[in-house]
């Protein structure tokens, strides 16, 4: 057997000072703020998977299922919109609506104030269906997080919600998905409602 190529060195100063990826502590197999993202990255997997093995009866997955959720929340959405609250890019959000608009779950139209604008609307059956996987979000979230008080899911929200603020490309993509709300992307709100410290 050969020999165990060396441990990578972080050399430039996007390690924040550090040169590898060891826990000082020993409590983790690496260092804590890489291991954080690592578990972050196999819970979405984990997740991910298991949502759409479930909804998979209802004819959506979990990428189908968040626009849908945003069309229930919001009303009729541009684009853009979906872009901002989904955190997807837009050829993936148009092969999404054209699958929604396909098997009837939402459909197409103009916005009233801008005819040029396209608008994707969920329709009724669209609702019926994202009602349906709703349950099975909510069955997955509460054995997900099972065990676990609120006091601490509610401080891991917290956390995350710092780590999108530092990692969202532009302030409405960051903002959309911090307060999920278009007042919040208002720009009389400022930058107290960008702000989530």
């Amino acid at each position: 057997m050969g020999a165990k190529p060396p441990k990578a060195k972080i050399t430039n100063g996007n390690g924040a000072g550090r040169s590898s990826s060891v826990d000082p502590t020993g409590e983790f197999p690496f260092h804590v703020s890489d291991y954080v993202l690592h578990l972050v990255a196999a819970i979405d997997q984990f997740r991910v998977a298991a949502l759409d093995h479930g909804m998979r009866e209802f004819g959506l997955n979990v990428s189908r299922y968040r626009v849908l959720g945003v069309l229930n929340r919001f009303g009729a959405c541009t684009m853009t919109e979906l872009t901002n609250f989904t955190a997807m890019d837009r050829t993936t959000l148009t092969r999404i609506a054209d699958h929604l608009i396909s098997d009837g779950l939402a459909g197409r139209l103009a916005d009233p104030k801008d005819r040029r604008v396209v608008l994707l609307e969920m329709t009724d059956q669209g609702r019926e269906t994202y009602v349906k996987a709703l349950q099975v979000v909510f069955n997955s979230n509460s054995r997900l997080l099972d065990g676990i008080p609120e006091a601490k899911c509610r401080a891991a929200a917290r956390v995350l919600r710092q780590v999108v603020h530092n990692l969202a490309p532009n302030e409405n993509a960051r903002d959309s998905i911090i307060h999920y709300s278009r007042e919040a992307l208002e720009p009389s709100k400022g930058a107290s409602a960008a702000d989530p410290r």
